[in-house]
């Protein structure tokens, strides 16, 4: 090819290369002519001299250490990525180089400050524009390629290396400014989920309003390809509870203007949601007060879900003077194949002061019956029976129904218990004083013939009773017969449900209400709850795989998760049954759809096998010495020490980088923090 030929093309990719950047963005400045571009094993670098007037004008976009702009390479015309590594400002005096001079008194001109700025960057990912292929830039950009403030959202995601739909996190950002004035959006693919998601902050840095603004993209469907999920949340300090009502920021406006622009901006695709489904766990104490007053189980729970309603809603209502009527509270029963799942469905008018909306509140009863739970079921229930104790304690359940005996309820069994306790001491296997029904000696019987140890016996006896102490055991409703006492709600017909008669609302399981209405140690409560319902949620989608059925995706959040997988306990067992537990739960997930999303304050504080099964970390505002478990590059070490409320860095496979910072914006859904209101 003639060198006039080659000319003509340079000269025809050039022009080319400054259309494409013309209408992807604003072009604010070339590759340095009089300075080398440059590629080696390590990497490589430009520089490129930018305009004062573009530089004032764009300072936060373009000149910050760590923004990303872009470059249309002349020879490929692909738009590739360049962080920027350095920026140099010079006085227009140091242009000129001239000797140093001594001013008596310091004269500012600022005619001075009308020089180029000089910025170093690294080229990162190489976008082509006609294929969509993302490569890694490994090749050196020509000088006089046009470098451009990106403007259009597509492209950015592209140089970005970020997902281009999943799951709505925020912003991608440079330091806690959002990158290219918002247009980067951070999604992760729902399929992150089903591999599992570990959420790291301090108290304020904005982990619930990030899980929240999760939540509701997902119930939102934005750019999930109409791809359904399921949602539950265990809630031990209601912080869920209140996600159907209105923002309070959107009401109230009493937020910076960046802030609020950011906000609107999602709600533009993420609608909130306007209803909820409490899974309200009820013991004795709770229900002792009702069954005094009404004549049906139907009327008790009428006049529970009423007063939980009630206590929820009026300090808010009070504290900024709006108004909200109940106006249907009905109990509903759906059809069930292990039995009826009975709910209190409500509808309420809430005034915010002038807008008016619509929430709906699905509360379901949650309470076990002991007959309902087969031997290995009551075991898993308390993760702190020691190995000696699961054994004998099976042993003695499946001996007792092979003699088709029956007890009505666990404190029968735990009244048998101490018996066969006192006759061991005592040397004794025959009927003290107290005679015991056939039903309780047959317990008795079979612990003799076992021949169980006393510390066995002691350590059963304990568990049972914490077990009792929760108070969700045979919950007595004024029913009869199978009415009786509340049963278990079947959480597969809930899911299986969720979408056609709960409209896919999320599922929150209110532990708060269950420490405060139950004897039993707050930890190993609300412990128990939550570990029956994910051996529930996870033998439903056993039950599902093995018959070859699809079921919708289930993604389960676990705030504040520390209390429920400890790095460390008092008990060795019980961080063996939890660690096996979660193992089993979290690898089924990723075959089944099934994801789990923690939440804690440090890697310091969960059980190892959390950090080994997120294979993707988002890392809110946090102290640096929590950071040691986590394999974070040292920008991003001393970044996360720093951060602003809801600016941190997320660490996933899904990244083409690895890495990327973000903000997530105000929470778009409601959230109000109950315990300062009350």
């Amino acid at each position: 090819m003639a060198t006039s030929d080659i000319v003509k093309s340079i000269e025809d990719k050039l022009k080319a290369a400054i259309e494409v950047a013309s209408s992807l963005g604003e072009i604010v400045g070339y590759v340095s002519r009089t300075s080398p571009s440059m590629i080696d094993e390590e990497g490589g670098y430009v520089v490129f001299d930018v305009d004062p007037v573009i530089y004032f004008q764009n300072f936060s976009s373009i000149a910050q250490s760590g923004s990303i702009l872009g470059v249309i390479d002349i020879k490929t015309l692909n738009v590739i990525s360049l962080k920027v590594l350095s920026v140099e400002r010079r006085d227009v005096l140091a242009e000129l180089d001239l000797p140093d001079m001594y001013f008596p008194i310091p004269q500012a001109e600022a005619t001075g400050l009308l020089t180029k700025t000089r910025i170093k960057a690294r080229p990162l990912l190489a976008y082509d524009v006609k294929t969509g292929e993302v490569t890694t830039a490994n090749y050196v950009i020509e000088p006089q390629s046009p470098v451009l403030l990106l403007r259009n959202p597509h492209v950015i995601q592209k140089i970005m290396g970020l997902p281009s739909e999943g799951v709505f996190l925020g912003y991608a950002t440079v330091g806690d400014t959002p990158a290219f004035g918002g247009h980067a959006y951070l999604f992760l693919p729902l399929k992150a989920f089903y591999q599992h998601v570990l959420v790291l902050g301090t108290t304020g840095s904005g982990k619930t309003t990030l899980l929240k603004n999760i939540i509701a993209s997902i119930i939102s469907g934005y750019n999930l390809n109409n791809e359904k999920a399921s949602i539950v949340v265990f809630d031990p300090n209601k912080d869920y509870v209140t996600i159907p009502l209105q923002p309070l920021w959107r009401l109230m406006k009493q937020m910076p203007e960046n802030e609020l622009v950011l906000a609107s901006k999602a709600m533009e695709k993420i609608n909130g949601l306007n209803g909820v489904i409490i899974l309200l766990p009820i013991t004795r104490s709770v229900v002792e007060e009702y069954v005094e007053i009404y004549e049906t189980w139907a009327r008790v729970l009428k006049a529970i879900a009423e007063d939980y309603l009630n206590t929820l809603l009026k300090p808010i209502m009070s504290k900024f003077s709006w108004s909200y009527e109940v106006e249907e509270l009905e109990v509903a029963e759906e059809p069930s194949p292990r039995g009826k799942l009975r709910y209190v469905k409500s509808r309420i008018r809430v005034n915010y002061g002038g807008e008016v909306s619509e929430v709906y509140y699905y509360i379901i009863p949650y309470a076990l019956r002991f007959p309902d739970l087969t031997p290995r079921e009551l075991i898993s229930l308390n993760p702190y029976f020691t190995r000696q104790a699961k054994d004998a304690l099976q042993r003695i359940l499946l001996a007792f129904s092979s003699k088709n005996a029956y007890l009505e309820t666990i404190y029968d069994l735990y009244e048998a218990l101490k018996e066969s306790r006192f006759r061991v001491e005592e040397k004794q296997y025959k009927p003290r004083s107290i005679i015991l029904d056939p039903n309780k000696e047959y317990v008795v019987e079979v612990v003799r013939d076992l021949a169980i140890h006393k510390s066995t016996i002691e350590n059963m006896i304990r568990q049972i009773a914490a077990i009792i102490d929760t108070g969700i055991f045979d919950v007595y409703v004024k029913g009869t017969g199978e009415d009786k006492y509340l049963h278990e709600p079947p959480l597969e017909s809930v899911l299986s449900k969720h979408f056609d008669v709960f409209n896919g609302y999320p599922i929150v399981v209110d532990l708060e209400y269950l420490q405060l209405h139950s004897m039993a140690d707050p930890e190993k409560t609300i412990s128990i709850v939550a570990f029956r319902i994910l051996n529930k949620i996870f033998e439903w989608k056993l039950v599902q795989s093995r018959f070859k059925l699809e079921s919708q995706p289930v993604l389960i959040f676990i705030d504040e998760a520390h209390r429920f997988f400890p790095s460390r306990g008092s008990v060795e067992e019980y961080i063996e049954n939890v660690s096996g537990m979660i193992d089993r739960i979290a690898r089924l997930g990723r075959a089944r759809k099934l994801g789990l999303v923690f939440s804690t304050h440090s890697p310091k504080d969960v059980h190892d096998i959390v950090l080994q099964l997120t294979n993707t970390k988002i890392v809110l505002r946090t102290d640096k010495s929590h950071l040691s478990a986590l394999d974070l590059p040292d920008e991003y070490r001393d970044f996360v020490t720093r951060s602003s409320d809801r600016v941190g860095v997320i660490k996933s496979h899904v990244l083409r980088l690895g890495y990327t910072t973000f903000k997530t914006p105000l929470p778009l859904i409601g959230h109000y923090d109950l315990s300062v209101l009350t």
